[in-house]
């Protein structure tokens, strides 16, 4: 399992980069009102995405060793279909999307949800490789498509951004298509609305904690283009998205823990994973927090441009936010592993109502800093939730989760008999 560990951290800290030096593309080309533009774009996306795995999505891993995968697939693949198109139509007539864009949101949306199904059968069958592969390659599409619009076209426009996710995100369903179809062993149509109900129940609990955790991330967003405008988006945004790199680590172990806890009945195992995961995720955290705090101003001002000088002080309104979020997406992906998604839901309405109430009372008030202040409280008081929730549920003491010098010498001895087995 470590080796599958360091594999998936490895990808997603290539596809960390590469999102890494898009944004920075974008920041220097587009300026903070053309990146503004883009994270409204990709928000009613990631709306649609969301929508979308009300039946299907990540519930998938959880169903597919206990379901028929033809049936799973096929009912995911038709409500991709028809979400994409209510979700964008709802966003256009709520105002939540660029009006200009509102078909290239449905166009993506759709070929990015199909391409979930697929990557979510291959998580649920464990195939790792094959999801990272399929993953790594949208983000290397986007970067190539991109960087041939800007220095090779001097197409300097948010359409180029667009353009290069059309295509980036048609390779990835492509590829996670063909390795997808291989997991198809038998086509049968019979008992489809009893699966659809079964699909329904684990996806809502788990869509509906994941809307209201994406609402607690980024109601923000529409708070602050409404009072501080587009361009004040843009620099806050940009600022979230260096902060949030650093979820690289607690995603990754996330994403095998879920993988592994889905397909185990063993509780000590289960236990013993989710603990180990969340003492890695918040020290790496917290060096990578460091590094990112001591980086001086200018050289942000370097990298981007002169619009995003106020990104230091994003960072640092974020970042014990980012610290709880570490740890809390462990707890998370622990409780959905065993089925038990409400606890999830829970946690996100209660950083939902937080980010609600404070987002309107500090940011018309302080501005960038008050929505930083307003996401670090909401994503703490979430954690402390799930917290609490996994020690009742495991009976752990809280001496269990301090960090000792044998959890680094365990990790040291796994990744040394990796070596000696490549």
């Amino acid at each position: 399992m470590l080796k599958t560990v360091f594999g998936t951290i490895s990808t997603r800290l290539i596809t960390a980069v590469l999102s890494f030096v898009i944004v920075i593309f974008n920041s220097r080309f587009l300026g903070a009102t053309g990146q503004g533009t883009i994270s409204l774009f990709v928000l009613g996306i990631t709306l649609n995405s969301l929508i979308s795995s009300f039946i299907g999505g990540p519930a998938l891993v959880y169903l597919i060793p206990r379901y028929s995968l033809f049936k799973l697939s096929l009912l995911s693949y038709i409500w991709a279909l028809i979400s994409s198109f209510i979700g964008t139509l709802l966003l256009a007539i709520l105002h939540l999307i660029p009006r200009e864009l509102v078909f290239d949101i449905f166009i993506v949306s759709l070929i990015f949800q199909f391409a979930s199904v697929n990557t979510s059968v291959l998580l649920g069958k464990k195939k790792i490789f094959w999801y990272n592969l399929a993953s790594i390659s949208q983000l290397i599409s986007i970067f190539c498509v991109l960087s041939f619009f800007l220095f090779f076209l001097n197409k300097i426009e948010v359409s180029s951004y667009i353009t290069a996710l059309k295509l980036g995100n048609f390779i990835f369903f492509a590829l996670s298509f063909a390795f997808f179809a291989k997991q198809i062993n038998e086509i049968e149509f019979s008992g489809m609305y009893s699966i659809l109900l079964q699909m329904f129940k684990f996806g809502a609990f788990v869509q509906f904690a994941n809307i209201l955790q994406l609402m607690n991330y980024r109601l923000s967003y529409y708070i602050i283009e409404f009072y501080l405008g587009r361009n004040a988006l843009g620099q806050y945004s940009v600022g979230v998205q260096f902060s949030e790199s650093l979820w690289l680590i607690s995603r990754s172990l996330s994403m095998i823990q879920y993988s592994e806890i889905s397909n185990s009945t063993d509780f000590d195992f289960n236990k013993k994973i989710t603990i180990q995961f969340v003492k890695f995720s918040f020290a790496f955290t917290v060096l990578g927090l460091f590094f990112l705090i001591i980086i001086p101003k200018d050289f942000f001002i370097f990298l981007l441009n002169k619009d995003f000088e106020n990104i230091k002080t994003i960072i640092f309104s974020l970042g014990f936010g980012i610290l709880s979020m570490s740890v809390s997406v462990i707890f998370s992906h622990y409780l959905s592993g065993i089925g038990k998604h409400f606890y999830n839901t829970i946690g996100s309405g209660i950083g939902f109502f937080v980010t609600l109430i404070l987002g309107f009372l500090l940011i018309p008030k302080f501005g960038i800093l008050g929505a930083g202040i307003t996401t670090s409280t909401s994503y703490f008081i979430s954690a402390i939730y799930l917290f609490i929730i996994f020690v009742k549920k495991t009976n752990v003491k809280i001496v269990d989760f301090v960090i000792r010098k044998s959890d680094f010498n365990y990790i040291i001895h796994k990744i040394k008999l990796i070596i000696k087995k490549e």
